[in-house]
């Protein structure tokens, strides 16, 4: 089950203090996830071994994100936002010394902005293609995905085949969309602006089913025991961080301070936090 908490999310400097083993451990021996993921978090300083590279502005990471994709990254309604990624990105910064600064987007414009140099880093869940690729760099995959059928129980669709004939709900210019514009017999397929308005249109009724980041679907018909994911569509994939080509150091940066994360911990006491223990 996801764990939300609504936490606010404060800046954090590089080169806090802090015995990250005792604290860690005694949080996650109390079996609590959250309180683990964020005392680890907390007791990062960075890496003599990174690299500091540089960023649009001295001593900040910024983070372009499209702010409604729970449980990745969202508003937590207090004018932070919080998330999986804000929680990795702050670990990562952190690592190579950086402060980690969330920049709010729209997902239509997240690439353009990114080349335009609005900020450094694309952080939105963002699948790696070959397509993308074209325009931009990425660091390594932090996170293995694929694209859920989301329907109601009762009325299941395995597979692409099953969507022949059904009216389907992607949000626009997502792999979602992408892959379902593969599919022949489809009814209509209806584009939103975002993943909630979509969900939100299957539980109303309006469509037979969503096809979207399977976490993201699990984590907004959390409390819907009538609708889940039921199915999958199109093959596993990667989110990686979206970067500028001329940004290689900041990539090589990133991709050794996630390396770091996976080697001591960090990274799977914050995937607990938000997706539970089971990868």
């Amino acid at each position: 089950m996801l764990l939300v908490v609504a936490l606010a999310v404060l800046p954090l400097t590089a080169g806090c203090g802090g015995d990250k083993e005792t604290t860690t451990t005694t949080a996650a021996a109390a079996g609590d996830p959250v309180a683990a993921a964020d005392a680890a978090i907390a007791a990062i300083t960075k890496s003599d071994a990174i690299e500091m590279p540089p960023t649009l502005e001295a001593g900040k990471l910024q983070a372009g994100s499209d702010t409604s994709f729970a449980p990745f990254e969202f508003s937590d309604e207090k004018g932070g936002y919080i998330g999986f990624d804000v929680d990795l990105v702050t670990a990562i910064a952190k690592k190579i010394g950086l402060e980690a600064v969330v920049v709010a987007t729209a997902w239509d414009g997240i690439i353009p902005n990114l080349v335009a140099d609005r900020y450094d880093i694309i952080m939105s869940a963002m699948t790696i293609t070959e397509e993308r690729q074209q325009q931009i760099d990425f660091t390594d995959g932090y996170i293995d995905t694929n694209l859920a059928i989301t329907t109601k129980v009762d009325a299941p669709i395995a597979d692409a085949a099953g969507l022949e004939g059904k009216i389907v709900g992607v949000q626009v210019d997502t792999t979602g969309q992408f892959e379902v514009e593969k599919v022949a017999g489809v009814k209509e397929i209806k584009k939103y602006e975002n993943s909630i308005a979509a969900i939100q249109d299957l539980l109303a009724g309006r469509i037979d089913a969503v096809v979207n980041d399977s976490p993201v679907n699990a984590y907004y018909t959390r409390d819907k025991p009538e609708f889940g994911n039921t199915g999958k569509i199109g093959s596993d994939d990667k989110y990686g961080y979206g970067i500028k080509k001329e940004s290689s150091v900041l990539r090589d940066a990133m991709n050794a301070a996630l390396a770091e994360l996976k080697a001591d911990g960090t990274y799977d006491l914050i995937y607990a936090k938000w997706f539970g223990g089971d990868k």
